[in-house]
């Protein structure tokens, strides 16, 4: 299987990066030159993999980035989309650039990715799956900004894995709850944010990256190929567990 990853470079993008390369072949993309090329030089498998930098928010730069990745793997069969950004605010407080960033990162990345990747797809299908969150699903305070942004790539799941379907390219999300990494790192590191984050989850702990590997091994078996316009909430029992 040929597997491009964006956001690579992160909590969940490296972790998936270190499974996936034992038994595919990867191309991984990050806007972190650095921590990119840091997980290039962890991975020791005998598949392919290659690194590139991308910028998610400039469609120009994720088209430079999939016809790369299509150049190096010959064809493409997923695409999963670790890309992402954090923003607590109430919205009274949140300016036009926090929005543009918010959903230039979250939501313009979903546009530019499916834009970029269906010439790929369009022959042979494929998938694309992409990172909502529960937060869009249960309302948190301070949270308008990035709800609003995981909203729409739910949203975005749903009519773009019916536009697709007739190509067999199928468009699913994995919604996570409060999750372990260097991106949430101010609340993790607070004991007190922590301790009320954990309430906030029925199972009482926050995830890890690590969480997240068995749905999309799951997800990315060709078994699962009827699968198409689902969130998959892995969050703790936070989005409807009280």
């Amino acid at each position: 299987m040929n597997i491009v990853i964006i956001g690579a470079a992160g909590g969940i993008g490296s972790a998936l990066c270190n499974h996936f390369s034992e038994n595919h072949n990867l191309f991984m993309g990050s806007r972190d030159e650095a921590n990119l090329s840091k997980l290039k030089d962890s991975i020791v498998s005998n598949n392919k993999y290659d690194i590139s930098t991308v910028d998610v928010t400039n469609f120009d730069s994720i088209e430079t980035f999939m016809s790369a990745a299509h150049n190096y793997l010959g064809s493409i069969n997923y695409i999963i989309n670790c890309s992402g950004s954090l923003l607590l605010k109430p919205a009274h407080i949140t300016s036009e650039n926090d929005l543009d960033q918010i959903f230039k990162t979250n939501v313009y990345s979903c546009f530019g990715i499916m834009k970029s990747s269906y010439k790929f797809l369009r022959t042979n299908g494929g998938g694309i799956i992409l990172f909502s969150s529960a937060a869009s699903k249960v309302g948190l305070k301070n949270h308008e900004a990035i709800a609003s942004a995981k909203g729409a790539i739910s949203s975005f799941v749903v009519s773009a894995a019916s536009t697709y379907a007739s190509n067999n390219i199928r468009i699913n999300a994995i919604a996570p709850g409060l999750v372990d990494t260097p991106l949430t790192k101010r609340i993790t590191n607070n004991k007190a944010s922590l301790d009320y984050s954990k309430k906030m989850h029925a199972l009482d702990r926050i995830g890890n990256p690590e969480n997240f590997i068995p749905l999309l091994d799951s997800l990315v078996d060709e078994r699962s190929d009827w699968i198409t316009g689902q969130t998959f909430f892995i969050d703790g029992g936070l989005s409807n567990i009280k």
